[in-house]
């Protein structure tokens, strides 16, 4: 299998608290593979690498290096400031998941946009992140209500764990507006709830404000920012994973929580994907969305 997987080292432990090898960590991204590629392939991103394990120092890239495996590729996309292409990571294959495995990667995390359309995105993200003050069934109800806000605007989101202690809602949409247009009405929806009530929720990113508090990220919808991907590992004791999740879920008692450690338990998961429509949605951003937000100037230009 190691040879079949083109894994150096494959005893390696990455993960000490599951015993969770590199070899491991192919077998787990070519078994995730089918639910996880749609939302990955052909989208610039960002990895942490952790070489020695979670235990050990990783670290965050995004650009290409020396020595890429097989399957790993890489997409030119000018930098804001100087307009000098620069080289990011990209895959669009099985192969490139294992290469990721082969890096000592144990988190992806894609642009909400995709490569030929570097800046008008396909997703709108919501981040909802709790303090450690909040429980479950608080959080739960939370995306139950931004759910039901989005519903009323006419936009179907779709759920995942983080995997941590927070919840992403992801809107598809059309990419036929610019970075700024989508980022400014994220904004304008969480300041909407955190008008209703303060008390519970934040939209700033002030750590010292957030006690007792879920901040309402919005600031994953912006050029080169990233979120955690679906069935992506978390670069944490245990290799726990994000997980995409049906909207029944926030109905349990206890947050779901997944690892890599335990797939054999949960693999039968994939067989009914909470996700399989995202990719078929066709909806858009509109302009009576957009016109009480002056997002209207971020419009793409045809």
């Amino acid at each position: 299998m190691a040879t079949q997987l083109n894994i150096t080292h494959p005893e390696k432990v990455l993960d000490r608290e599951s015993g969770m090898t590199k070899l491991a960590l192919a077998q787990y991204y070519v078994g995730v593979a089918e639910r996880m590629l749609p939302h990955i392939v052909d989208r610039p991103l960002s990895v942490v690498r952790c070489p020695e394990g979670s235990g050990k120092p990783c670290f965050f890239q995004k650009h290409v290096g020396r020595g890429l495996p097989s399957g790993v590729e890489s997409i030119p996309i000018p930098n804001r400031k100087t307009g000098e292409a620069e080289e990011f990571l990209t895959l669009s294959t099985v192969d490139g998941l294992i290469g990721m495995a082969q890096m000592g990667v144990l988190e992806i995390h894609p642009w909400g946009s995709r490569n030929e359309t570097l800046d008008q995105p396909d997703r709108v993200i919501f981040d909802l992140d709790p303090d450690a003050a909040i429980g479950w069934s608080t959080l739960a109800a939370t995306a139950d209500e931004l759910r039901r806000g989005l519903k009323k605007l006419g936009l179907v989101s779709f759920l995942k764990s983080t995997g941590g202690k927070g919840l992403h809602l992801v809107v598809p949409v059309e990419p036929e507006y610019e970075w700024p247009a989508v980022k400014q009405f994220a904004h304008q929806v969480v300041l909407e709830m955190e008008a209703a009530q303060p008390e519970l929720y934040i939209t700033k990113m002030s750590k010292a404000e957030r006690k007792n508090r879920i901040f309402l990220d919005y600031l994953r919808n912006d050029r080169e920012a990233t979120s955690i991907a679906p069935f992506s590992p978390r670069a944490r004791s245990g290799a726990p994973v994000a997980i995409t999740l049906d909207w029944k879920e926030l109905k349990s008692a206890a947050a779901p929580a997944f690892h890599v450690g335990d797939f054999a338990q949960w693999r039968a998961r994939l067989n009914r994907d909470p996700w399989k429509e995202m990719t078929k949605t066709k909806q858009h951003l509109t302009e009576e969305m957009l016109r009480d937000t002056g997002a209207l100037a971020g419009k793409k230009r045809r």
